[in-house]
């Protein structure tokens, strides 16, 4: 009895007609996958970027999105150039002599609308001015980081002795310099942490000098954008979509930013990325939301920009604009 109740079940369900295949239009999509290039090692200056892939802002806009570390001798450029990577993080000004230099790459976005570079003294040192520093030696960064302070530097007439700095504030520590560079949201924190006060400090911003040059752009290659001009925009819009969580999740940004520099067997010290979040923040909300429209490259400052660059001999061919910037509103 039991085999021919079953012999029937079969033969029912041979009869039955088959549910016809899904159609295309309800399956997943594909992913695009795109690699993009930081400036630096893992840490909070990049908690958009983190938080974006961490809560899927990317591949809710259709993109497989591998985060791929800057740091000491990884010259982003050169990886865009080289085709190692699709989109990279890079100053404006560094972005501007590459282009000058042959370099096919166009601005999709500018994250970052100011300078947040400066140079650090010693107030003890009597220096109140950075004339004051004619003849001194200044530890610099190396590559791209060094374009504002020599251009300050000619203009100011000034002869210094430039020493290479590391990701280290040891020379300065030590007094084997008078001055370093620093980025307002990192190294300035760091003297700080590690013990000077701030009336022991003189801090010269060039938010304050003519070489205000907004920093954090979005870059690719102009032959990728033509290729597939949509994955930008999307690119940007989730980027922004990131910060903007990172932001209202401070906690919960401070652990993945923890998590990723652990997993690069960085040492994590949350009161400094806490003050690097929070000095992200002060730079990139001019209110309580951010847009893609707050990353628009500004046509005027872009001009004078680059009259300063070709002033200063970085390079001697104006850019273009339009060819220039590919990002909101073009």
């Amino acid at each position: 009895m039991k085999q021919l109740c079953y012999l029937l079940f079969i033969l029912v369900l041979a009869a039955t007609p088959c549910a016809p295949a899904l159609a295309t239009s309800t399956e997943t999509p594909s992913l695009v996958p795109l690699r993009l290039m930081l400036q630096w090692l893992p840490q909070a200056q990049f908690a958009g970027y983190y938080m974006a892939q961490e809560q899927g802002f990317y591949r809710q806009q259709g993109l497989d999105l591998t985060i791929i570390a800057g740091g000491p001798g990884k010259i982003v450029s050169k990886e865009l150039d080289s085709g190692n990577v699709d989109f990279g993080m890079l100053f404006l000004a560094a972005a501007l002599e590459r282009h000058a230099a042959g370099v096919p790459i166009v601005n999709v976005g500018q994250i970052v609308q100011h300078s947040s570079l400066m140079l650090i003294a010693r107030a003890q040192d009597g220096i109140t001015d950075i004339a004051d520093l004619d003849g001194k030696k200044v530890a610099l960064w190396a590559n791209e980081f060094q374009t504002q302070p020599r251009m300050l530097f000619k203009s100011l007439d000034m002869q210094v002795e430039i020493i290479p700095q590391t990701n280290s504030l040891a020379l300065f520590l030590h007094h084997a310099v008078s001055a370093t560079c620093g980025m307002w949201y990192n190294e300035y924190h760091s003297l700080l942490a590690s013990g000077l006060r701030t009336s022991e400090l003189q801090p010269f911003f060039f938010r304050d000098t003519p070489y205000d040059f907004p920093e954090d752009g979005l870059y690719c290659l102009a032959s990728t954008l033509e290729k597939n001009p949509a994955v930008a925009k999307k690119l940007l819009l989730a980027t922004v979509m990131g910060w903007q969580y990172a932001f209202e999740h401070e906690e919960e940004t401070l652990d993945l930013v923890a998590q990723r520099m652990q997993e690069a067997n960085l040492p994590v010290n949350r009161v400094h990325q806490r003050w690097m979040l929070q000095r992200m923040r002060d730079i990139l909300l001019t209110d309580e939301q951010l847009s893609p429209d707050d990353c628009i490259l500004n046509e005027e400052n872009f001009r004078q920009i680059v009259a300063n660059l070709i002033d200063s001999k970085v390079f001697q061919t104006p850019i273009d604009y339009a060819t220039f910037y590919r990002g909101p509103l073009q």
